[in-house]
């Protein structure tokens, strides 16, 4: 649980709205919000810049291609015990 206000998809208004909906058309998204960049609800501002900053440097950064990227992600993740 979050100790952090989140907002979730359904309750996000004006900006927000707008920065859920450019989130979710990103491939990496999966068609949703992912619930790490919600608890930046209250900034939408600052949600999309970490976005954009994340993508940047997450993938495409490098020559290795996005599969082995995905790959080392989800490595990473599955060591570190981390759902996402």
């Amino acid at each position: 649980m979050a100790w952090i206000r989140t907002f979730d998809e359904s309750e996000a208004t004006g900006r927000l709205a707008d920065v859920y909906a450019e989130l979710k058309k990103t491939p990496l998204a999966g068609g949703r919000v992912p619930n790490i960049m919600k608890c930046m609800g209250l900034r939408p501002e600052a949600l999309m810049g970490v976005w954009r900053l994340n993508m940047a440097i997450t993938f495409g950064a490098s020559t290795l291609g996005r599969r082995r990227e995905e790959m080392i992600a989800t490595a990473v993740s599955a060591l570190n015990r981390c759902h996402y």
